[in-house]
């Protein structure tokens, strides 16, 4: 349910007028946009142009021949009734005080027949009378969220000096995230936020959606053609699909109050439609999370202050002469003012700022050799598969090139996981040598009872008994591997996609409390945090490396005491063992957390690109040779980038760790 906002008494401010304020002096405003219920005003203040709202203490004082007006609106609107006086204002706030939709209509209607329904409200309408931010409401509604220190004086300065606006740059690995939807949960439970919108990169969409569900029991509806998402008090999207320019206007109609960005290391340009997308939406509180703020430029670090106080900087022109070295445009100078300056906006935690004791990485890449049947097999499949994309031309072979591209990947896993895709091929070929190939291929595979690489499993098992993670990207393999280990007396628990929400979370606690062994697809890798477990076997590599870091991020994260143990299986001579060799000795993906994977892969980042740069090296290869060279200067594109992702962090971090040392508590 969604109540009505009330409306705020209509200030009348105008372009021109001259406005007070308490903290800033006096001011012209110049310009006025207007939203659901309150003004967004940006006022030319004598240090800056700032941009406040209408529900600041703002007077307009005598000027350009306007009466003067009294003083107008305070600086925390207060949370407007729904039916019933109930004053936490939409559905999902119920939820995360662990109400129903149903008992939220009876809640708001009354009477009160039962005293525990008395009880309740009485506990929703304390919430509301929290004005001040004197502690965080929201901690104790967490699930599955380890609290740290940093994390609770980050969200209680954003909330308290800052106003809700603010730039989250602390290091990778220090819970940016988290800290982000603490806020977002203490707005909602205060009644100061009843739309908010999150907007993320694509490839993170699912990742978030699982987090915000789970820790904060927050249902965020995913922006999506063809729906009515518009209608929703709480959004979640990709900023390339918000920013379309069938979506653009809607997203802006909506007048949400908070709006999160995720990666806001992408708003760096003031021109790119993105960033001016997001200065439309205008919101009251404005949350830009980042660890890398500045990569090539310092005015790209000013295009983000100027998203959330703008004037705060100066004018472009001004920050250059006073804040960039001249001739170079990575180094600052006047740090102290600017640290001063960045410190009312921008939170920077640094790791050795904490107590918090990060856990290594410890890689083991263990190559297999194919049993002669499977060795025959995926030479087979790599010949049929070049020879069908070489046989046919476009249109058709755009429409089975992503078949053939997952073929080729289930046969890095496991010969059952191309049996699925042989029967698919062979029931829509007509008769021909094709076919007559397919099904060769197809006999081939059923005839394999065996996988060699499962031998490695055993042996690693039986050398220790902790729990262990296994991932694999193919539900058959999956299947196999849950079978064969139980076979050995092994407890198993496995997760997948096609689980309901309540599975999965059994599926969990299950591997938790009594399983050794969690078998689990992709699913696994997004949204799921398993501190508990140390030791993570890739029984088959994905192509992408963001894949591959999510995967790891589910056991390397804030909360492991451990250091955890990386197992990859490859066979040699298959295109994993190639990737392999290229995450591995080029960019160094297995040892250390890469917060910015985009930067390192480059034009490689888009979806599914980076996947069909290595099959298009390995369909196109006329021998060994023509490989190794291929994938070589592929590797080397991705060695340019990791140099280039540690020169930007290394910036950042001499640039930005002195605001956290220099800043105002």
């Amino acid at each position: 349910m969604i109540r009505e906002r009330s409306r705020a008494p209509r200030a009348g401010f105008r372009v021109g007028d001259r406005v007070h304020h308490r903290e800033f002096g006096e001011g012209l405003i110049v310009e006025v946009r207007e939203r659901d219920g309150f003004e967004v005003l940006e006022i030319a203040f004598p240090d800056g142009i700032r941009r406040l709202t209408s529900l600041y203490p703002l007077e307009t004082a005598r000027g350009a021949g306007r009466p003067r007006a009294p003083s107008v609106l305070s600086a925390e609107p207060a949370a407007a009734p729904v039916a019933g006086g109930l004053a936490v204002p939409a559905r999902t706030q119920f939820r995360v005080a662990g109400i129903s939709e149903e008992l939220y209509r009876r809640l708001a209607a009354g009477p009160y027949d039962e005293p525990s329904d008395f009880d309740l409200r009485l506990r929703i309408e304390r919430f509301t009378l929290h004005r001040g931010f004197d502690r965080l409401l929201s901690l104790d509604l967490l699930h599955d969220v380890q609290k740290y220190e940093h994390q609770s004086q980050a969200c209680m300065t954003v909330l308290r000096r800052m106003r809700g606006r603010s730039l989250l740059a602390d290091e990778v690995g220090l819970g940016k995230t988290i800290e982000a939807g603490i806020i977002l949960k203490e707005y909602l439970l205060r009644g100061l936020v009843q739309r908010a919108l999150i907007l993320v990169p694509a490839s993170l969409v699912e990742q978030w959606d699982q987090e915000l569900r789970r820790k904060f029991d927050l249902e965020f509806a995913v922006l999506k053609h063809g729906t009515a998402w518009w209608e929703e008090p709480l959004l979640l999207a990709s900023m390339d699909t918000a920013k379309l320019l069938r979506h653009r206007d809607k997203v802006a109609a909506a007048s949400f109050d908070l709006v999160v960005v995720d990666e806001a290391h992408r708003l760096k340009n003031q021109k790119t439609l993105a960033w001016k997308f997001l200065d439309r939406l205008a919101p009251r509180y404005l949350l830009l999370l980042t660890a890398t703020p500045v990569q090539n430029d310092l005015h790209e670090l000013y295009n983000l202050i100027q998203l959330l106080r703008p004037g705060l900087l100066g004018t472009y022109r001004t920050f250059g002469r006073e804040f960039m070295r001249r001739g170079d445009k990575r180094m600052p100078q006047n740090t102290g003012r600017l640290a001063a300056l960045l410190s009312e906006t921008m939170i920077r935690t640094t790791r050795a700022s904490t107590s918090i004791r990060f856990p290594r990485r410890e890689v083991s890449n263990i190559l297999f050799d194919l049993s002669p049947p499977e060795r025959d097999l995926y030479d087979n499949v790599t010949r049929f598969v070049r020879r069908v994309l070489h046989a046919h031309r476009e249109p058709r072979r755009g429409a089975i090139k992503l078949t053939l591209l997952t073929l080729q990947k289930e046969m890095g896993s496991s010969t059952f996981a191309a049996i699925p895709t042989l029967s698919k091929l062979l029931a829509r070929e007509g008769p021909g040598l094709e076919r007559s190939e397919m099904e060769d291929l197809l006999r081939q595979a059923r005839s394999i009872e065996t996988n060699a690489k499962f031998e490695g499993i055993a042996k690693l098992l039986g050398g220790s008994r902790d729990k262990c993670v296994i991932f694999t990207q193919f539900r058959a393999t999956l299947e196999f591997l849950a079978r064969s280990l139980r076979q050995l007396g092994i407890k198993v628990a496995v997760f997948h996609g096609a689980l309901s929400l309540r599975e999965k979370e059994a599926a969990i606690e299950q591997f938790r409390d009594r399983a050794r062994v969690l078998v689990s697809t992709e699913a696994g890798g997004e949204g799921r945090n398993l501190q508990f477990c140390h030791y993570l076997v890739n029984y088959d590599l994905p192509w992408n490396p963001m894949r591959i870091e999510q995967r790891i991020g589910r056991l390397h994260r804030l909360g492991q005491t451990q250091d955890v143990k990386v197992f990859n299986f490859t066979a040699r001579n298959t295109v994993e063992s190639y990737v392999l060799q290229i995450v591995h000795e080029k960019i160094n993906l297995f040892r250390t957390v890469i917060g910015d994977l985009d930067m390192v892969l480059g034009p490689y980042a888009e979806a599914g690109s980076f996947e069909d740069e290595v099959f298009r090296i390995w369909a196109a290869a006329k021998g060994e040779r023509d490989l190794e060279r291929e994938f070589a200067k592929l590797g080397t594109a991705l060695l340019v980038g990791r140099k280039r992702y540690e020169a930007v962090e290394e910036l950042d971090r001499k640039l930005l760790d002195e605001v956290d040392q220099n800043g105002p508590s």
